[in-house]
């Protein structure tokens, strides 16, 4: 009897929950390794310029420095149970007039990174 009264009056109004279909938001910014700051006889290993995503000039650029930098590779075997290893780094100064940057890795980049990716996190921020 109470089932009958249930399906007779009963109308259930199920809540329905959006599913956020775009991809998360992205704390980082790409960047490109061009290769160690250098002169015509020598180079600084300990040096690396960055070209950064839409960053044209040195005006834009200040907004990066300070900011840290990943160099995200794949080695072969497994530490820390995954092969993703990461050295770290912070941006320095400007170098030039069109937006190259200098940045300082806690170990120095392997020349086999010239030419890849890297991120550039939006911290810390000093605004």
């Amino acid at each position: 009897m109470k089932s009958e009264q249930q399906q007779k009056g009963a109308t259930k109004t199920v809540k329905k929950v959006k599913v956020n279909k775009k991809a998360p938001v992205r704390l980082w910014v790409k960047a490109v390794f061009t290769g160690f700051r250098r002169s015509k006889v020598q180079q600084n290993e300990n040096q690396a310029l960055l070209k950064i995503q839409h960053v044209d000039d040195v005006s834009s650029s200040r907004f990066y420095w300070g900011k840290r930098v990943a160099y995200i590779y794949k080695a072969h075997s497994l530490k820390n149970n995954t092969k993703f290893r990461t050295i770290w780094g912070r941006i320095s100064r400007s170098h030039g007039s069109n937006g190259i940057v200098i940045a300082r890795f806690n170990r120095n980049l392997p020349p086999r990174a010239i030419g890849s990716t890297l991120r550039v996190f939006l911290y810390p921020n000093r605004v």
